[in-house]
């Protein structure tokens, strides 16, 4: 139950990438989407929670806000138990805005890993339908023992950003919970808040004579140059304020912010500037083309165009044409014959490639090790767009394994 004694304080917490998760649930258990007359169950488990206060206006917001869309429905997650009774509830909730929301399980059956599956469940398909934009949630300090819940999926407390018409209340909310929770939890929370800018003087960099500086955007996952453009004091401040890269037009005199109208927005991961104080470089998430002409980047008109070093960045490109193909078949190819034969034959051809590349080592053939390897790193390319993994989704595994 809530406790309500808690002061309330509204909490914004954002994930920037959905990592794989495996999804366990204790027997008896299973998790499905909203059936007819489940408005029911919902309203009965958040007035057991303390999360609503009466049934019949409880089960009334439920038809209002979900009901209406049926495409809704399909996001709407009850756990049942062995006799098919309703016992949790999680909403994967999508209106351009990606929000996991009304997590509640029932006290008879907390403290079994069920309130953990749903939220994997519902983040499972927001990564597997796009997990290059960020699932936020909105949560207040009596729920504590959620917060940390929600730390271990990767998620992190925004002390700035917020959603809808929220009050960012960080601050207070931090304080409450420095009164309510371990010092080992507090810890935690303060070491999952999101990082916020440093405070430092704009003054101290070298605006040129027009109060401008350039600011190169540089992709975060590829290190591809995106683009150049120009900031001023308010574009930077806007910027750092708000997380995505806003400049400011020569032509138009004016700002702007990047995406505001093409939707291909730049969410910046590393800003900083050189060794002169006279530019900006912004490390970025870029969604959809940095260029107007629709290309990915600005730079498309090579002068002198070697052979660049490849490197593990290929494997995007492998991935990018297998995503191709699927949305596009062209007769003949092997990736449209691999994913329709299916998983069960993609997963054949990896083993296959990696008893290959065992043989080629055991034989100490290094060109025919390197040969096997690639071989083996494509089929997995196939059999991780069959699985809706990313690439990156392993760096981050890695990453998160070996820092």
């Amino acid at each position: 139950m809530i406790d309500r004694t808690i002061p309330y304080y509204n909490i914004i917490m954002r994930c920037d990438r959905v990592l794989p998760m495996e999804i366990k649930l204790p027997k008896g258990y299973s998790i499905r989407t909203y059936q007819p007359g489940d408005e029911d169950a919902w309203a009965a488990i958040l007035c057991t929670v303390g999360e609503q206060t009466s049934l019949s206006d409880a089960k009334a917001e439920f038809t209002r806000r979900y009901l209406a869309d049926a495409a809704l429905t399909n996001r709407i997650f009850f756990a049942v138990d062995a006799t098919g009774t309703a016992v949790g509830t999680a909403i994967a909730w999508y209106d351009g805005l990606r929000v996991l929301h009304w997590i509640a399980v029932h006290p008879e059956h907390q403290g079994k890993g069920i309130g953990r599956a749903l939220c994997q469940t519902a983040m499972t398909l927001f990564r597997r339908e796009d997990n290059n934009k960020p699932v936020y949630l909105h949560t207040q300090p009596w729920s504590w023992k959620a917060i940390l819940l929600y730390i271990s999926l990767g998620f992190k407390l925004q002390p700035r950003d917020t959603i809808y018409n929220y009050e960012n209340q960080y601050a207070q909310a931090m304080e409450t919970l420095k009164a309510i929770v371990t010092p080992e939890q507090y810890a935690l929370m303060e070491a999952n808040t999101a990082f916020v800018a440093a405070d430092f003087d704009p003054a101290s960099l070298k605006w040129n004579e027009a109060g401008l500086l350039p600011a190169i955007a540089q992709d975060a996952v590829t290190g591809e140059v995106l683009m150049l453009a120009w900031m001023n004091r308010q574009s930077l401040r806007l910027t750092l304020e708000s997380g995505y890269a806003t400049y400011f037009s020569r032509s138009r005199q004016q700002l702007w912010r990047k995406g505001e109208s093409s939707g291909h927005t730049q969410r910046v991961i590393r800003l900083s500037y050189d060794c002169d104080g006279d530019t900006i470089l912004m490390q970025v998430q870029q969604i959809g083309p940095a260029c107007h002409t629709g290309k990915h980047s600005c730079f498309h008109n090579p002068v002198v165009d070697g052979d660049l070093p490849a490197t593990a960045g290929i494997l995007e490109t492998i991935a990018a044409t297998v995503a191709d193909r699927a949305a596009h078949p062209q007769p003949g190819s092997y990736t449209n014959y691999l994913l329709d034969k299916g998983t069960e034959k993609i997963c054949k051809k990896v083993g296959e490639e990696a008893t290959e590349a065992v043989i080629a080592a055991m034989k100490t053939d290094a060109d025919g090790l390197a040969g096997e390897v690639a071989d083996l790193l494509y089929h997995l390319s196939v059999l991780l767009h069959d699985q809706g993994v990313a690439w990156q989704d392993v760096w981050e595994v890695l990453r998160k394994r070996h820092t």
